[in-house]
């Protein structure tokens, strides 16, 4: 099995040597890779999350619990699957692949006041129809029907432009409720 994270030729382990010091020097062949910036980017999430999650235990963080969010963050940002869009005629054919609808759905859930996206789970079935799972936490306080309503309407509306099928359902999980710090951090 390949380790490295998309067209980069970099694994894992590099590109959070590479985050770690900043993104610099600047490395072209990951900075323009879809898949290492989506990585990179859930790195972002979870070094913010961390830090606030310090702050608020006061204390180290499990670093069983970082090898497990790690472990999920790279299944989802491989590209996974290509997914054939509605071809312009016979002689070419146009794909999504199943990372960049999850970072998608991720990316519209995130934009939602007071909520962070957890996993993704997208399914395409036979009709074809595009099924969508993603937990989320929600900040203390915030009223929670609405915004799973809202991270609801967000992931539908970005997905109108750019899935593969119609979309049949958008199940919202919420899995958390984090202190008002935490989208601060």
């Amino acid at each position: 099995m390949d380790d490295t994270i998309g067209g980069s030729g970099r694994t894992l382990e590099q590109l959070s040597a590479y985050f770690d010091a900043g993104r610099s020097p600047r490395v072209a062949a990951i900075e323009e890779d879809a898949e290492c910036r989506a990585m990179l980017a859930s790195m972002e999430r979870l070094s913010r999350l961390t830090r606030a999650l310090v702050v608020e235990e006061s204390g180290a963080v499990d670093a069983g619990w970082v090898d497990r969010v790690l472990a999920v963050v790279r299944d989802e940002v491989r590209a996974g699957r290509d997914l054939p869009l509605e071809a312009i005629d016979d002689r070419t054919e146009t794909t999504v692949t199943e990372g960049a609808l999850r970072e998608l759905v991720r990316r519209a859930g995130d934009e939602v006041d007071d909520v962070l996206v957890g996993s993704v789970e997208l399914r395409i079935d036979d009709a074809p129809a595009l099924h969508v799972r993603v937990t989320i936490g929600v900040r203390f306080g915030s009223p929670m029907r609405a915004r799973a309503d809202a991270v609801r309407a967000a992931i539908g509306a970005a997905l109108a432009a750019h899935a593969p099928a119609p979309v049949r359902e958008i199940d919202v999980v919420i899995d958390d409720v984090f202190d008002a710090g935490v989208l601060d951090a």
